[in-house]
């Protein structure tokens, strides 16, 4: 008979594990000669700051700020400028989870540097000593420096993390357990830094004389009801210690799919737009595989820029209905294609383009039509998707060795509606060709 004791299930004790300045590190992982140096990474055609290395926030450098506003500012200092390296970050991103899951298999990946781990079965008493282990493995096995933050609730583990990361004396690691612990890390926290209160709260609170967690925490829960709503209620119990949201070892069903972009130039020829929207055809469509998912319908639409005024109102949008739900990318691009072509205005300027993938199911329960093709032929069609996907994989070092679309010239042209990362690093960790060589 089992006893009281080993029936009784332990309380959750989350973790969240942020990476740290996750795009500078991942560069400074394979340029060591840059530790402690500047370093800010761009976004989408190196336009706005998206990363900033310590040395770079102590120069009071706005995050997601326009670049060519702090240019000036970052040369004189002698910064690194990196393009976003997205095949490296998301490749990087993936050796730290796997480092992840081994210590804890309660795992919810949160995003590209975060993630949440369930540790309600650690002993207490040597938990300190097991997440110190865990910080020095990652570091060890992937270069990457993690700070780490631990509570009852997961809104109280992302705070405890942040302050984990900005109070140098934690050294990367905060436990939030006493209660005069946790009041004093509300306190030191602004109240627009709480995971859950966005931005139109922040600025109202601030009115309001509420400028810290610990003030937001001070609000009585029938006030926040009423004025956040739900959402806000549970922000609010998650602060005292109630926990109201659970980890999540899958992600939640999809509901749509998109693979868009800003092109770096204004693209107004047919035939550029054509062979943008096959490639974001072929993204989305190896998304749904991946996913083990199917699409019913395929939604193409182009933008002008909205901050041109000449441009504005002419944006266009198209959705087709696939003949039976698919993830082929064949049949995705041809669907696109055909909105693109009803979306499409004859000498406009477009900015943006993209594919979006509606009514999303489970593969498995993919209804079929009655004008679907025969079973024979959609074998085939399946065949050669994996025939294409395999060589279009990493194991040949090229993305794009086999298209399907509208595509005209070498690949190796650059097109406008190509990204600009004039000062991408190389991808060290998915293309041969880049792999990093050690001389004698």
């Amino acid at each position: 008979m089992a006893s009281e004791d080993q029936g009784k299930r332990k309380e959750p004790l989350y973790a969240l594990v942020d990476c740290n300045n996750f795009f500078a590190s991942c560069e400074r992982v394979f340029r060591p000669d840059l530790e402690g140096k500047p370093i800010v990474v761009l976004s989408n055609n190196d336009g706005c700051i998206v990363a900033r290395s310590n040395e770079v926030k102590a120069l009071d450098v706005p995050m997601a700020g326009p670049y060519f506003k702090s240019k000036a500012l970052l040369e004189r200092h002698g910064t690194t400028v990196f393009s976003s390296n997205y095949e490296l970050y998301a490749d990087m991103s993936a050796r730290v989870m796997a480092v992840l899951a081994d210590f804890s298999p309660s795992l919810e990946v949160y995003s590209i540097d975060e993630a949440f781990l369930n540790l309600g079965d650690f002993d207490e008493n040597t938990l300190h000593q097991h997440l110190r282990k865990l910080q020095a493995q990652v570091k060890r096995w992937t270069g990457i420096p993690v700070s780490i933050g631990v509570a009852k609730t997961k809104t109280l583990a992302k705070l405890a993390s942040e302050r984990a990361k900005k109070d140098t004396c934690n050294q990367g690691l905060l436990i939030l357990k006493e209660p005069a612990d946790i009041q004093s890390a509300l306190r030191r926290t602004p109240v627009g830094d709480v995971w859950g209160i966005g931005r139109r709260w922040s600025t109202r609170f601030q009115a309001m004389g509420i400028t810290s967690a610990a003030d937001f925490v001070g609000l009585s829960e029938p006030w926040v009801r009423g004025k956040m709503g739900v959402t806000g209620a549970r922000t609010h119990a998650e602060l005292l210690g109630q926990a109201c949201f659970v980890l999540q070892s899958q992600p939640p069903s999809k509901k749509s799919c998109v693979a868009s972009r800003s092109f770096s130039k204004p693209v107004t020829d047919y035939g550029e737009l054509k062979d943008a929207i096959a490639t974001f055809s072929a993204r989305a469509a190896e998304r749904l595989r991946k996913g083990g998912l199917v699409a019913a319908e395929v939604n193409a639409f182009v933008m002008t820029d909205r901050f041109k005024e000449d441009g504005r109102g002419q944006d266009g949008a198209s959705t087709v209905a696939l003949i039976s739900p698919s993830n082929l990318t064949s049949d995705i691009t041809r669907a696109a294609l055909q909105a693109l072509q009803k979306a499409y205005c004859p000498g406009t300027q477009y900015k943006k383009a993209g594919v979006m993938l509606l009514g999303l199911a489970p593969e498995s329960q993919a209804q079929t039509t009655l004008f679907a093709a025969p079973v024979s032929a959609q074998k085939k069609a399946k065949r050669l998707q994996r025939a294409l996907d395999i060589l279009n994989g990493a194991k040949y070092g090229v993305r794009d060795l086999v298209r399907v679309g509208a595509f005209s010239g070498p690949i190796e042209n650059p097109k406008n509606w190509h990204l600009r990362r004039d000062q991408r690093s190389p991808r060290y960790t998915t293309q041969w060709k880049d792999l990093k060589q050690i001389k004698d």
